[in-house]
């Protein structure tokens, strides 16, 4: 763990009493669900119906490590001549090449390299590293003309994530 950002770059970034430990366990529990919710860094599987002549990745793709495309029990490993890459994540059958279809069997598994989201992951690292920290699970507090409302945690974590997903991250 610690991949995105080292304790000392994360205490640049937020202020906490935590001790070097405790933060450490919220990094890495932030670090895992990131990568639980959108894959990892530098590879990513992604397991897809066919049946048709473009198939979507779940991430934009740097490079393709390879696409194994399933019809009934038979799979086979595609040359790169049997697909084109598109827009990034569109990856079009092609009717011509090695292992020529006009649609895609029925399950296709691609492997491949993403495009790097180190700067994006670690605005939101940082952001939910912050709303764990400071969380606090009281609904309101209020006393003499003081009176705070804590966020929703959960909703703010999901928001927070939603950071990442290809329409890109807005404060």
């Amino acid at each position: 763990m610690g991949i995105l950002m080292d304790i000392v770059l994360v205490r640049q970034h937020i202020e906490t009493g935590l001790i070097d430990a405790a933060l450490q366990r919220v990094m890495d529990s932030v670090e895992e669900d990131i990568d639980q919710e959108f894959g990892l860094v530098a590879s990513q599987v992604d397991d897809l119906e066919g049946k048709t002549k473009s198939i979507f990745t779940t991430r934009p793709i740097s490079s393709i490590t390879s696409i194994v495309e399933t019809v009934g029990t038979t799979d086979t490993t595609l040359a790169a001549n049997d697909y084109q890459l598109r827009h990034n994540s569109q990856i079009d059958r092609l009717n011509t090449g090695t292992n020529s279809r006009t649609k895609w069997g029925d399950r296709v598994k691609v492997t491949y390299v993403p495009v790097d989201d180190t700067n994006k992951r670690q605005t939101v690292y940082i952001r939910l590293i912050e709303l764990a920290v400071k969380y606090n699970a009281l609904k309101g507090e209020h006393a003499g003309d003081y009176s705070s409302q804590s966020v929703e945690y959960e909703k703010e974590r999901l928001g927070i994530l939603r950071g990442l997903r290809r329409g890109g991250f807005f404060m």
